[in-house]
């Protein structure tokens, strides 16, 4: 319970922004935190019989296994959205110190990018992609500086109804870390409220590919709605 309402590290980020029309939005990339890690240690873990590693181990639906992680998957999906809104609704009270107007709740898009979905009989598994069926809406991220995409789905079955998840990156932490500049990172950054130093180095733009790109290549998966500036963006 500790951590309802935390952000986490690494890429989970709260940003606000705008989009052409100046409509402001919040964007949240953060998910069950440890408890979806925790869960999904322990099922590999009886999946391989011991030890927690990769490759192709799971369980038949109809075993107690398989319908016992169901049942858990289903509860770190409940417990990250009702995180997420948690973290929402503190950024709604923060801007309405200072801004008039309501948050407009009826507009919320929920899009998890690690989850089975079942369809037709079967379990999709999307990791680092995120769903997109035919007119639902979603967000695909860039980086701290390019901001997001808000996007509607146009169901292409042979992506398995799915689109990416955000730009995805194009160096490893440790090599960012190792080959960006600060300097280049703080100059990037111009204009934008966000932590911008050494702890944050391997979140610079260059880490990631062009999002630019990434939207062109998947035209056929979803249909951007908006594009969306950051104004703050906080990483956990």
């Amino acid at each position: 319970m500790k951590q309802l309402g935390s952000l986490g590290s690494g890429n989970h980020f709260i940003e606000i922004g705008a989009d052409e029309s100046e409509q402001v939005w919040i964007i949240i990339h953060s998910g069950s935190r440890n408890i979806g890690h925790s869960v999904a240690t322990h099922y590999m873990k009886l999946a391989a019989g011991g030890k927690a590693r990769e490759g192709h181990f799971g369980f038949s639906t109809r075993s107690k296994e398989g319908r016992d992680y169901l049942k858990d998957l289903a509860f770190c999906l409940e417990f990250a959205l009702a995180n997420r809104f948690e973290m929402i609704g503190r950024v709604v009270r923060e801007i309405q110190h200072t801004c008039d107007g309501e948050a407009d709740w009826e507009r919320l898009i929920n899009r998890n990018h690690n989850h089975a979905d079942e369809k037709d009989g079967l379990l999709i598994h999307r990791k680092g992609a995120t769903h997109a069926e035919a007119g639902m809406q979603g967000v695909i991220p860039g980086n701290m500086r390019d901001g997001s995409f808000i996007v509607e789905g146009k169901g292409n079955k042979e992506a398995l109804w799915s689109s990416s998840h955000g730009a995805g990156r194009v160096m490893g932490r440790k090599a960012a870390k190792r080959s960006i500049k600060l300097k280049q990172f703080v100059d990037s950054m111009y204009g934008i409220v966000a932590k911008v130093d050494r702890h944050t180095l391997d979140e610079a733009p260059f880490a990631y590919k062009d999002i630019e790109q990434v939207m062109r290549l998947q035209k056929d998966l979803v249909k951007v709605l908006h594009r969306v500036k950051p104004i703050i963006n906080i990483k956990g």
